[in-house]
């Protein structure tokens, strides 16, 4: 159990390589166990022309579903085949944007026709991937963000 512990988990080698792929470097994953059999790995960097931070958690070493934190996104249930697809589609999919988008995407959202939301949908094969947060200041968003943002598909703020 003691060498399984010190051994990278193939889901984290893909989170590696994604990121290594999208140009992060040093993309070198801090993986530990927690307890129960659950284990955390992370990572920040610059990647997408931002300061990024990543994590990935597991309820298992062969968990077959991951939960995923991107600086303050958090994607649930994630399949662990699909992780690495989910980091490129995101780091990649902002940096070759010139057309209509048909990749990751930002949108503007009202949860409960109240409260304003960000959601971050990711396409990934047949699977779709979506997180949602409270949009911050337009200041405040990272570049690679900025790049994934497009118009949202209704009135936000009330209006028509």
């Amino acid at each position: 159990m003691a060498s399984q512990r010190n051994t990278k988990l193939p889901v984290v080698t893909e989170a590696e390589q994604a990121v290594r792929a999208a140009g992060g470097r040093r993309a070198t994953f801090h993986q530990r166990h927690v307890r129960r059999g659950n284990w955390f790995a992370d990572w920040a960097g610059r990647l997408g022309g931002s300061d990024v931070y990543i994590g990935i958690t597991g309820k298992e070493p062969t968990a077959r579903k991951v939960r995923l934190l991107l600086d303050d996104w958090i994607f649930e249930d994630v399949s662990t085949k699909d992780l690495g697809g989910v980091l490129t589609e995101i780091f990649h999919a902002g940096a070759a944007r010139g057309g209509p988008a048909q990749g990751a995407t930002i949108r503007a959202k009202r949860l409960y026709l109240l409260f304003p939301a960000q959601v971050l949908k990711v396409p990934v094969g047949r699977s779709r991937y979506s997180a949602t947060r409270k949009p911050p200041p337009d200041a405040e968003l990272s570049p690679w963000e900025r790049a994934l943002l497009v118009e949202s598909d209704g009135p936000v703020d009330g209006g028509a």
